[in-house]
């Protein structure tokens, strides 16, 4: 099974990118035989989506995330909203992301993270068919947490168990949702742009 975890902030060195490289070691240590990739906004160099862009000029990126089983998301609170980089990514791929399942950890350098999660729940899965998983991580005081290195530095397990909950579950439904992208309704796309 292949998981892409989506680094949703456009800063270099963000606490997106390490919480990202911490998430990663951990779904390898679940299950080593995953391939595992990072997607980092703050590397991809997507440009803004507009009606005449040439979506084929973004090719390589959309099949590496086409090729995924599952998704997880690290979403750093932005003035109580998602990050408008991390939008972005739902207009310029929406089709790669059709019934597949995705962990939302939202994290916040204070006591935010809240809202992201909202967010995306309400208004990414009606064009994009992406499944949020009903269980979220929230990281506050991310720096506290996780360190420069990706590794995890918090006193307490609590996040840790939360974390390790969260991703043994979304390879759960990973492999659930193979069997449902193949199934006839699935396969017959008659309503590509959701309910």
């Amino acid at each position: 099974m292949k998981i892409t975890i989506i680094s949703g902030s456009t800063r270099n060195n963000s606490a997106s990118s390490k919480t990202s490289r911490y998430l990663k070691n951990q779904l390898l240590e679940i299950n080593n035989k995953n391939t595992v990739d990072i997607f980092d906004l703050s590397e991809a160099q997507l440009p803004l989506w507009d009606e005449s862009l040439d979506l084929t000029t973004l090719s390589a990126h959309a099949d590496s995330l086409e090729a995924s089983d599952a998704f997880v998301f690290v979403v750093p609170e932005w003035h109580g909203m998602a990050p408008p980089a991390l939008k972005n990514l739902f207009f310029l791929f929406t089709g790669v992301f059709r019934h597949k399942p995705a962990f939302i950890v939202s994290i916040s350098a204070g006591t935010g993270g809240r809202y992201p999660i909202q967010e995306l729940r309400s208004t990414v899965y009606k064009n994009t068919y992406l499944n949020f998983i009903p269980v979220n991580t929230i990281i506050d005081r991310v720096n506290t947490i996780i360190d420069e290195d990706g590794n995890y530095i918090g006193e307490k397990q609590f996040v840790a168990n939360r974390v390790d909950e969260g991703l043994k579950l979304l390879l759960e439904y990973g492999s659930a949702f193979q069997v449902i992208r193949k199934s006839d309704i699935v396969l017959e796309k008659r309503f590509p742009n959701g309910v």
